[in-house]
């Protein structure tokens, strides 16, 4: 985070690039968790240190103040493991684990459970929420639980806690209280919505810079692909035998459905962005098939692989989908990940089901070395890596399988994958990739 120092602030800063020295050079560290700890520790050192020298001043043990002292010194330098780790969550539970110890044993020495300041244990979730998300909020919702009922279990069962503060240190505690709890609040949730904002800002500028992308990408790249287009038909043609040269065939199809698939991007963008519907229309499903396995007949032929499905059977059953998205983006992935891990020689049987009077299923399942189960759940992912290498080295982006799984859902359908791992079971290794479609047998 790039931050502008302001005048009066030069101190915060020079601290905050010592802490930060080793972690800006890594870069493996977003520098606002660090902002954060460091803010939360300049906000709440300053209680830390108040009840340490309470406890020393009006608690007639020194275990209290001794145990506060350190605590409070523990806090203050926690921040300083940044210059060792990028590990936020281990350094915000180093700084809470202090305060919690440094509470507790106040308590202990000032009434127990009937202690005010163990009311301090409902901030330390809410400092771990802010520094480390939902799992700091809820490892020290836990932890505080845990100690706030043993406290009442020992009250509760009659056990004395030692009342060693003087009536001065219970005043004195209770400001600190009041005080310190209407200070802390405030600072917390000012930090929280700070954050929020700046990383509202950010997603929005990176978002307008995707779309600008976008943009750019597929206006641009739909005109040469046109041209690309022309001079095959015109190359065709002055060509002798071009009419009827296989190598044509394949790169006008390409060409083609590479323009649809653009177009088609674009409407989705313009539908995603308020701009435009997404049109729907009842589509024979066998046509859909037809064009996607001459799209990949070369694919199947290389690596001799059979599809094994009935196109009289189902010469009456159409889905309802955008057929343009549905053949390249659904249907592609599909079929060009089924050939990419299937065993050369094996078969690809699809089957279409009707699941009710409005309902189709669509199964496509071929014979490959299938998906490791660590992976399933990630499939459709896109930050995850899911890409693998195909059974004859092809490659892949790993995004296919969420651009599929997102037409899909964008028609009102679902997606679910099974898959046995070749490790597992070679005879019967493969994966099945079901679509439930709207839908109709006429």
């Amino acid at each position: 985070m790039n931050v502008k120092k302001l005048r009066g602030l030069g101190w915060y800063f020079r601290l905050f690039n010592y802490v930060a020295l080793l972690r800006l050079k890594k870069e493996d560290i977003d520098p606002r968790e660090i902002h954060t700890q460091i803010a939360v520790v300049l906000s709440t050192g300053v209680l830390m240190w108040g009840y340490a020298i309470l406890a020393y001043l009006t608690i007639s043990s020194p275990v209290a103040g001794i145990i506060g002292a350190i605590c409070a010194t523990v806090h203050l330098l926690s921040p300083l493991l940044f210059r060792v780790t990028n590990n936020s969550y281990l350094v915000a539970n180093v700084l809470l684990t202090a305060g919690c110890l440094h509470q507790s044993t106040f308590a202990f020495y000032s009434g127990g459970f009937h202690s005010n300041i163990l009311i301090w244990f409902g901030i330390l979730p809410m400092i771990g929420g802010v520094i480390s998300g939902r799992k700091g909020a809820a490892t020290w919702m836990v932890i505080t639980l845990t100690v706030s009922f043993s406290f009442f279990i020992l009250q509760f069962s009659g056990f004395e806690f030692p009342y060693a503060i003087s009536v001065t240190g219970r005043h004195w505690s209770q400001a600190l209280l009041v005080f310190g709890w209407i200070f802390l609040s405030s600072t917390i949730v000012v930090v929280y919505a700070g954050l929020r904002e700046h990383t509202e800002s950010k997603l929005k500028e990176q978002g307008e810079k995707i779309d600008d992308l976008f943009r750019v990408l597929f206006h641009d790249l739909a005109n040469p692909l046109g041209r690309i287009a022309i001079g095959l038909t015109i190359a065709k043609k002055q060509i002798p035998g071009g009419e009827n040269n296989r190598g044509f065939e394949i790169a006008t199809q390409a060409t083609n459905a590479m323009m649809e698939i653009t177009q088609n991007i674009r409407k989705m963008y313009a539908v995603s962005k308020g701009k435009a519907n997404v049109d729907l229309i009842q589509s024979p499903l066998n046509a859909s098939l037809e064009y996607i396995i001459k799209i990949y007949n070369s694919e199947l032929e290389k690596k001799k692989i059979s599809i094994d499905y009935n196109f009289e059977k189902n010469k009456d059953l159409s889905v309802m989908v955008e057929p343009v998205s549905f053949n390249n983006q659904v249907l592609g992935n599909i079929i060009s990940n089924a050939i990419k891990f299937s065993k050369p020689g094996s078969k690809i049987q699809i089957n279409a089901y009707p699941v009710n009077q409005n309902t189709i299923k669509l199964e496509v399942k071929d014979q490959g070395i299938g998906i490791p189960k660590s992976q399933i759940g990630n499939l459709f992912d896109i930050s995850k890596k899911t890409t693998r290498t195909g059974t004859a080295g092809e490659q892949g982006t790993g995004f296919g399988m969420h651009i599929m799984k997102s037409f899909v859902e964008m028609y009102g359908g679902q997606v679910v994958v099974e898959s046995i791992e070749a490790d597992h079971d070679e005879a019967s290794s493969g994966t099945t990739i079901k679509l439930i479609l709207k839908g109709q047998w006429t």
